[in-house]
């Protein structure tokens, strides 16, 4: 059983994230977003990664980046050498009128690469811009390499065919097929 826990503070805001990168799925979120949770419960159940967050204190930037730096750390922690994992993983998920389409690389190398906007500035109970902050934090932790596009109209399905695709996406890149490290210099 591959396990990480990421512990990470910014600002006033605190967040723990616990991982089982060969679980079922589940998700216990407890983000202070009714919608961040019930997006982070679709990341978890397309990826069979099991989920247990907590973010508290500060503002709603600062939740979202802490518990995106502490998923980031809990998946580089389970992780760890990346031997055998498949490093690679890709989805596109379709929600009614909206596409999103997500690529990543457990590269060792943070990046992400976002094109896409959301036209409101507050989806559900959740700041529009806290999707980005959020992507950006877990790669920076996460040490992967993450391209993300979205287009559609309604930000809610947008936000969320993006999660389910980096779900599926992790699903992908962390299934081990092997014993190396997939990389020419046999490190990541």
């Amino acid at each position: 059983m591959r396990t990480g826990e990421g512990i990470s503070e910014v600002g006033g805001a605190r967040a723990r994230v616990d991982v089982n990168v060969d679980g079922k799925g589940d998700g216990d979120l407890d983000s202070g977003s009714g919608f961040l949770d019930h997006m982070l419960c679709a990341l978890a159940r397309m990826s069979g990664i099991d989920i247990r967050a907590k973010a508290e204190g500060g503002i709603s930037p600062q939740r979202s980046r802490a518990l995106g730096l502490a998923l980031g750390k809990a998946l580089a922690l389970a992780l760890g050498e990346k031997r055998g994992i498949k490093r690679y993983g890709s989805a596109a998920v379709p929600m009614d009128e909206a596409l999103a389409e997500v690529a990543l690389d457990f590269s060792g190398r943070p990046y992400l690469a976002m094109k896409g906007k959301f036209k409101n500035e507050i989806i559900g109970d959740l700041p529009s811009q806290n999707v980005k902050t959020i992507l950006v934090a877990l790669t920076e932790e996460g040490l992967l390499t993450l391209n993300v596009r979205i287009e559609g109209e309604n930000d809610h399905h947008k936000a969320e065919s993006v999660f389910k695709a980096l779900g599926l996406a992790l699903k992908e890149a962390k299934r081990v097929e092997g014993t190396e490290v997939l990389s020419t210099k046999g490190v990541l």
